[in-house]
């Protein structure tokens, strides 16, 4: 536990950095969507199709239960891991789920109201959103050690620091894991009832 507090003091300015490229890409989503037309109507295209395969089961909110989980998660913790090639992966996560989000939210508010778009996304998003950030945040740290790691091989006198903090970081990510799956089990679960009910036609 004294460890996994460590890491997060560490990582204060890494949760910074992640929050405010999300919120600069939601912006930018928003107000300059033509900027980027071909890369959000790629990705929402993805999204229909998921939705249409989604409408046509026995169950619909089970499945999408099961389809936000494991796409929020599987992605989460695999941004952490891929983070190893010098943070690149998370820092682009974070921008496209960014735009994308702003996009949608900028679209909704025209075609439905705001009082919409607050209770598509408020619901789930508090927790989602957050639990994003933190995961990509990670991940950025994570390729600043591997860069660092690798630094401490023509570095010798380094060397032995940087495998510690790389060591340190590496105990941390278990429970670190754990609170991520947490909290968005907690938050897909809100997303297929509360969300749902809300929006539903």
């Amino acid at each position: 536990m004294n460890n996994l507090m460590l890491q997060f003091k560490r990582m204060k300015h890494y949760f910074i950095a992640s929050a405010l490229v999300f919120t600069v890409s939601m912006v930018l989503g928003a107000g300059y969507s033509e900027q980027f037309q071909a890369f959000i109507e790629m990705q929402l295209k993805g999204m229909e199709q998921w939705a249409q395969s989604i409408t046509k089961t026995e169950n619909p909110q089970w499945s999408l239960f099961w389809l936000i989980f494991w796409n929020n998660i599987s992605k989460s913790l695999l941004v952490i891991g891929v983070g190893a090639f010098f943070g690149v992966i998370p820092l682009f996560f974070l921008i496209a789920n960014g735009l994308i989000l702003g996009y949608v939210i900028a679209v909704s508010a025209q075609q439905q109201s705001v009082l919409f778009v607050i209770k598509g996304i408020l619901p789930h998003g508090i927790l989602e959103i957050p639990a994003v950030v933190f995961a990509c945040a990670f991940g950025l740290r994570m390729g600043v050690l591997v860069m660092k790691s690798l630094w401490g091989l023509v570095n010798p006198t380094r060397s032995s620091v940087y495998k510690e903090e790389f060591r340190s970081f590496a105990k941390a990510l278990i429970p670190v894991f754990v609170i991520i799956i947490i909290t968005l089990t907690v938050a897909a679960l809100i997303e297929s009832t509360v969300t749902y009910w809300l929006i539903k036609p």
